[in-house]
């Protein structure tokens, strides 16, 4: 019985290494894929520019720490790891791996039922989403309004009846939410509030951070330039279970550079210089996180001294 159970752990650690190491090995030839020698010529030679993607980075896995200790009971100290390791999944593997990921630990070290952990997981992801479409609207009107955005651009195509369909789904949708929401949510309104509150305030923070970032970098390009491939990366990001939406993204903003009357070899340094650091920043903090994973015994927050 005894050597049973010792061959499944043998082979869950196995297929555990396994994994780890396929994680690796993917992110390392991403980062070879980018052909990182090819464009170190055009990157940005000014340090404020990396210091900000290092804020714009961690976060995510930081906000995130918050927004779980509002249901359970983890410290900073050891949880931070596991968001690193959640960000790097669903940024490079498959959208939603991390949350699986995520499930699977608090599972072992969380003091609730499956159904629970599931449950606030999944109310998690459905407010992130929330607030990045609503954010993402108003920032978009914002855009637009400051005239940022030169909307006539983009949508001259549309006349009123398609105007007329769209404000009517978006009626539809806000409906719906609302005369489901106890069903869509198993979370309390104040908590619903604190956590949506936190992910719209990050959203908000890292669009901030990322046009400043661009604008360190290349000052001569226009303002609105930025701002509107801000509004592009925020929709892209949002498309799910597409590994590497930052790729979709850069690949994208390229191709609108003719739109925005930037040529393109004044953009490939800044926007790919971030496809080369995201890549760096995680397959060495998936290393660091999983090998300080394996060092420490989970502690919970309330024995966190």
């Amino acid at each position: 019985m005894k050597l049973e159970t010792d061959k499944k752990e043998l082979l869950k650690k196995t297929a555990r290494y396994i994994v780890q190491f396929a994680i690796i090995g993917y992110l390392v030839y991403q980062l070879y894929d980018i052909g990182l020698y090819d464009v170190l010529e055009s990157l940005p030679r000014i340090p404020l520019f990396y210091f900000l993607y290092f804020v714009i980075y961690f976060s995510l896995p930081v906000a995130e720490v918050f927004i779980y200790r509002i249901k359970w009971p983890i410290s900073f100290r050891d949880s931070l790891p596991v968001f690193i390791q959640k960000k790097v999944l669903n940024t490079d593997v498959v959208g939603y791996s991390g949350e699986v990921y995520l499930y699977i630990w608090a599972k072992k070290y969380i003091g609730e039922t499956a159904k629970e952990l599931f449950l606030f997981i999944k109310d998690n992801n459905v407010l992130s989403s929330l607030a990045s479409g609503i954010v993402t609207l108003f920032l978009l009107i914002f855009f637009i309004t400051k005239g940022y955005i030169n909307i006539n651009e983009y949508i001259s195509g549309i006349d009123h009846w398609g105007w007329l369909l769209i404000a009517l789904g978006v009626v539809v949708a806000v409906a719906l939410v609302y005369k489901f929401r106890k069903a869509i949510f198993g979370l309390s309104r104040a908590d619903s509030i604190k956590i949506f509150s936190l992910h719209a305030g990050r959203i908000i923070f890292i669009n901030v951070i990322q046009i400043l970032q661009w604008h360190v970098a290349r000052p001569d390009i226009a303002i609105p330039v930025w701002f509107t491939f801000s509004a592009v990366q925020i929709l892209s990001s949002r498309i799910p279970f597409l590994p590497s939406t930052d790729v979709l993204f850069v690949t994208v903003a390229l191709e609108m550079s003719g739109a925005v009357s930037v040529p393109k070899e004044e953009l490939v340094g800044i926007l790919t210089a971030n496809l080369i650091l995201i890549r760096i920043l995680n397959v060495s903090s998936y290393l660091v996180s999983k090998l300080y994973e394996r060092k420490q015994e989970f502690i919970p927050a309330d024995e966190d001294l």
